[in-house]
Order: structure tokens, then sequence, then C-alpha cells
């Protein structure tokens, strides 16, 4: 899943979500240094991760990608399933996925020096750009994988993405939805 799913799996702790998002920067991190929940946080992003990578309505996803985006699938289903969650947002949230995505970024921001460089600046690029709540337009995906495809090595087919999800919505919709049901009933931290 990517940062979105990640953040609202988190519920509203936000040393949680701070470690929720910094699980996958956290190398080198001395982490006697970091508190209780963001050490939940990091291991809850872990849970998650390996709970996508075994559930086998994913693994369905991932299948129908490979032939096509080969190991791109994974990253492919991660952007899908962020876009599905961002357009159904109110059937998961009562909050506006504008609203939640504001607080998120404040979140971040506040907790901005536990994490690396890199990712400090492309957060200022993920708040500019405000991608939480591009998420949920076709556009918005097709600029994440635009930017994917230029970072990315043999990425070449990335940009078909978006035509894939179009001539199977409903399908990777269903899904999405599928899968996400289960994410909560295991996940969601409240």
């Amino acid at each position: 899943m990517n940062f979105l799913a990640h953040l609202y799996l988190s519920g509203n702790d936000e040393e949680i979500m701070v470690g929720n998002i910094l699980a996958d920067r956290s190398k080198g991190l001395i982490k006697k240094n970091l508190s209780e929940g963001i050490l939940k946080g990091i291991r809850l992003h872990h849970e998650i991760d390996k709970f996508t990578d075994n559930h086998p309505v994913v693994a369905i996803t991932k299948k129908r990608l490979n032939p096509v985006f080969g190991h791109y699938a994974p990253v492919i289903t991660d952007v899908f399933y962020d876009h599905f969650l961002a357009s159904n947002w109110k059937d998961y949230s009562d909050i506006a996925l504008e609203v939640f995505a504001k607080k998120c970024y404040t979140i971040l921001r506040k907790y901005k020096k536990l994490f690396p460089f890199d990712f400090q600046f492309a957060f200022i690029y993920l708040r500019f750009r405000n991608l939480l709540v591009s998420y949920r337009t076709i556009e918005g995906i097709k600029f994440a994988f635009d930017r994917m495809s230029e970072r990315a090595v043999n990425s070449k087919n990335l940009h078909l993405a978006i035509d894939e999800l179009k001539e199977n919505y409903p399908l990777y919709e269903k899904e999405f939805h599928s899968f996400f049901k289960d994410a909560i009933k295991q996940f969601l931290y409240k």
C-alpha cells in the first residue's frame, strides 16, 4: 500500500502515523531515541506490508498486472489501491479527504526532523502537489506514474498503467474494496 492507506490505517494517533510513514525510511535510524508510539507505527507499517503481500485478492491484482508490468506490478497495485481509497473516501471516513490530508501534512511536518533529507524534500513536493488528494482522479495517478517513469529503471511501460486501469476499472475497484475491508478489520487504529 501507498501513503494514503498507511496513513488511514494509523487512525487518530499521530505518532503511529509518523512511524507508519517513517518505516520505509528508517534504515540507520537510532530506534532507541524514538517514542513507543513511533515504534508502534513502524511495526504497524511492516505488518500491513506483510498482510498486503500475502493477501489473495492483492495477489490476483498483481498477477493480472505482471505480464505487462513485471516487477512494477506491486507498485502499480499500491497506486491503484490508493486511488480507490481516495475516490471512495466517503465510504471509509466521515472526515473529508482534504481535511484528512491537511492534518497528515501538518503532523508529518511537525516530525520532519526524524525523516531523512531526501524524504523531507519529497514531502515538500507531496504537500505542494497535494498528492494524497490528487490520487482521487485518474489525472492525479497518471501524474504519479509519469514521475515514477522519470526516476525508475526499465519503467517504459508505466504509462500503460492508466490504460489498464481504465479498461478494467470496475474489476480493480472491486478487488480493492474486498482487500481493504479485510485490512481495516485487521489494522485500523482508533
